[in-house]
């Protein structure tokens, strides 16, 4: 238990910016339902480019919230599950990005999580195996 406590941190901060990249991408997506009539002014393209932006925003929301949750549950692998919040975080800025604010604390999460356990001189903590 006290293995969750240490990476509780770099769990709930992932949290947050799963959370604020699914609810951009689901407000993007929603801006077409709500204004129907932009279509004609935005033309076809840019309608399909709004849905695929939302599709990878919404996938990318969804991992890296399923990431932190996964990196408090199984803290033996925190740099797998970190290295995922690294990846769908980066992926996330060809999406909304999560007002911006979420791709970043998702970089700084999944770093957290990935060099968990590394002291500053490169050398690994006892805690670790």
């Amino acid at each position: 238990m006290s293995n969750r406590l240490e990476y509780r941190f770099s769990s709930e901060l992932s949290v947050i910016s799963g959370v604020l990249v699914l609810s951009a991408a689901i407000l993007f997506l929603s801006h077409i339902s709500f204004f129907p009539s932009m279509q004609w002014m935005m033309g076809p393209q840019l309608s399909n480019q709004v849905l695929i932006t939302s599709i990878i925003g919404i996938i990318s929301g969804i991992m890296i919230i399923t990431s932190g949750i996964m990196i408090y549950v199984q803290p033996s692998h925190i740099r797998k599950w970190g290295m995922l919040i690294w990846f769908f975080s980066s992926l996330s800025f060809f999406g909304i990005g999560g007002f911006f604010i979420g791709g970043i604390l998702g970089i700084i999460s999944g770093s957290l999580a990935v060099t968990k356990g590394i002291t500053f001189f490169g050398s690994k903590s006892k805690h670790l195996k």
